[in-house]
């Protein structure tokens, strides 16, 4: 009996177990580097809110380009895949963030550490401002990557509580002045 509680454990533990995954700088495409670094960050931190995600430390990645004598700046997908495998990440994260006019973009990518496929992708554009793609772009995306909420998922929930809080605002404005 009780190895097969012990066997049952074990079974629980893989099937719950989190992903380790690597979460590399997103390619700068006219942003400040700064910009892009707290928008690497942030994505860092909502795939680990979402996602059943362990990531590998930045310090590490770090390490591993030194050890290795690559250099961030010219490492192509390929490189990152290897660099990935190296840290014991079964998955990366790559992708770019940027400006185009007046509208900032990100576009990132899941990516199996083993085998190159992708295994999901997502991206996010806002119109005039950076915080928006800080603030509802980059959740959005790590929801996506995680594969907890699909693109049309997502913008239904933002749809239906922005109808909500026009609801609530009116409701107030109804209670203030019953009349009118």
């Amino acid at each position: 009996v009780n190895r097969y509680i012990t066997l049952l454990l074990l079974f629980i533990g893989l099937a719950w177990g989190e992903t380790t995954i690597a979460v590399f700088d997103l390619e700068n495409n006219g942003l400040k580097d700064s910009e892009v670094r707290t928008l690497t960050d942030r994505l860092q931190s909502e795939l680990v809110k979402v996602g059943d995600y362990t990531v590998v430390e930045r310090k590490k990645i770090e390490k591993i380009f030194e050890e290795q004598k690559f250099q961030m700046s010219g490492c192509v997908e390929e490189c990152l895949i290897e660099i990935g495998m190296l840290l014991g990440a079964k998955e990366i994260v790559i992708g770019d963030a940027g400006r185009i006019g007046s509208t900032y973009t990100i576009s990132a990518r899941l990516v199996n550490a083993t085998s190159g496929v992708i295994i999901r992708s997502s991206e996010y554009d806002s119109e005039g401002d950076i915080e928006t793609l800080l603030n509802v772009g980059i959740p959005r995306v790590a929801s996506e990557l995680s594969g907890k909420v699909s693109p049309n998922n997502f913008i239904e929930t933002t749809k239906n509580s922005d109808l909500n809080k026009d609801n609530i605002e009116r409701q107030e404005i109804t209670a203030r002045w019953p009349n009118g």
